[in-house]
């Protein structure tokens, strides 16, 4: 009898044991999981981010630093609630560790990501406005009122989240701070002379200097090499006017006089101080696919990291295509070789050379990271409704991908080698990122 009185009370603890264990994982589970977690969190900070790179008039090279490490700190933020979630340290250029939650504490993590995103994104803005300071300060608060609400989380576990997000935004910008960036465009350089090369970028005619030439040798994030997916170079210069170079600027110039074909190249121009700039006109796309095919917060973060850190790494492999061509813009070729002095495009060429494309480039890494993810589906883009544009309506990410690198064309800034090279650079690009990256362990 004793015997099977013993039997019973062990049987009795265990089951208690195991209930309590169970109901203790219950208790953590909304404080340990992000699947509870809306995917508007992460998509308000991106575009946050699009916001103040737009209020603060950057370009896109370092519009696509930004959005990298904003991604990657509101990845970061989230992967130890994200089910299997695998860190990108490790599996990022420079980026070999980063802090660990303190076993036995409790966080939210949607509380570390509002914490530590407009902190990243702050130290990263070049000359941030107060503005928009006090914007990414005012999102913050507000993410955190409304979690406290939902999800009652107490007053400890958000200053653990706090605590972490401190040392997790202060590990991410000692990495940043190696990548290359600081004083890059101080670097001394000297025009190359068209002496014997004809088809050279000439910036000093059109009152321009080439923005930071030396971009390409910024640290990227998963590309091993400038050269991977390197494109073959430019067509041979030509003043006949039946050579392949020569019909290929009189595209340009022919393209100038179509209103449709304008229209395609303004819809994408993508200026500073207009909009996100190029490397943010896709992302301004993913924002809004969060909502048209109503994506979780797992997909969203996901999807933010690809594209921000293909952009990035896809600006670099671009820069030294330029650096390395120095190719002239179609513009100086019009007005010097065909003869139409006062010729302009319909796009402002920017300050640094035709080949290759950034903008196709980048259309090709974003819409090869879309198809990869969701296939080639139809989307809606309203991005641009403050400029007049309306909501434009894309049977496929591979038409949008098309459209924007012909739009290059149709501005009037760039030949089509430039931007169908570019656009399969970008492609190539995008799909040896997907392959390197892994999500989960």
């Amino acid at each position: 009898m004793k015997n099977f009185i013993k039997s019973l009370l062990m049987v009795a603890l265990t089951f208690s044991f195991l209930t309590w264990q169970s109901c203790r994982k219950d208790d953590n589970t909304p404080q340990n999981t992000v699947e509870k977690y809306d995917a508007k969190l992460a998509q308000e900070w991106m575009q946050a981010a699009y916001d103040a790179v737009k209020a603060n008039g950057l370009f896109a090279l370092d519009a696509s630093r930004i959005y990298s490490y904003t991604a990657i700190s509101m990845y970061e933020s989230m992967v130890h609630g994200l089910p299997q979630g695998k860190s990108l340290a490790g599996q990022l250029q420079g980026l070999q560790t980063l802090p660990q939650p303190e076993p036995g504490k409790s966080y939210d993590w949607a509380i570390v990501m509002c914490h530590a995103t407009p902190a990243i994104i702050e130290a990263t803005l070049p000359n941030i406005n107060q503005t928009t300071v006090n914007n990414l300060r005012s999102l913050a608060n507000k993410q955190e009122s409304e979690l406290q609400a939902e999800y009652k989380v107490s007053d400890q576990v958000i200053k653990n989240s706090k605590d972490y997000a401190d040392e997790l935004v202060d590990a991410i910008l000692a990495w940043a701070a190696t990548d290359n960036r600081i004083n890059l465009e101080k670097i001394a350089y000297t025009e190359p002379s068209t002496a014997g090369n004809p088809q050279f970028w000439k910036g000093s005619t059109l009152g321009q200097n080439f923005m930071m030439p030396y971009w390409w040798t910024s640290r990227p994030f998963a590309i091993n090499s400038y050269q991977i997916c390197e494109p073959a170079a430019p067509l041979a210069y030509s003043s006949d006017p039946s050579s392949a170079y020569y019909k290929e600027v009189e595209e340009v110039y022919q393209a100038s006089f179509d209103p449709q074909k304008i229209a395609v190249g303004t819809y994408w121009a993508n200026n500073p101080g207009l909009s996100g700039t190029p490397a943010g006109s896709w992302l301004g796309i993913a924002c809004q696919l969060v909502d048209q095919y109503e994506l979780d917060l797992t997909t969203t973060l996901r999807m933010y990291v690809l594209m921000t850190i293909s952009t990035r790494d896809g600006f670099i492999a671009c820069w030294y295509m330029k650096f390395k061509y120095n190719l002239q813009r179609p513009v100086t070729y019009i007005r010097e070789v065909m003869g139409h002095g006062t010729w302009a495009s319909a796009v402002p060429t920017p300050p640094y050379p035709d080949y290759t494309s950034g903008t196709s480039t980048n259309a090709g890494s974003s819409s090869a990271v879309l198809i990869h993810l969701f296939g080639d589906k139809p989307f809606t883009d309203s991005q641009h409704v403050d400029k007049g544009f309306g909501t434009k309506s894309f049977s496929s990410f591979s038409q949008a991908g098309s459209d924007a690198f012909h739009s290059r064309i149709y501005g009037g800034v760039h030949m089509r080698r430039a931007c169908e090279l570019g656009f399969e650079h970008g492609k190539c690009m995008a799909n040896y990122i997907i392959d390197k990256i892994d999500f989960t362990k």
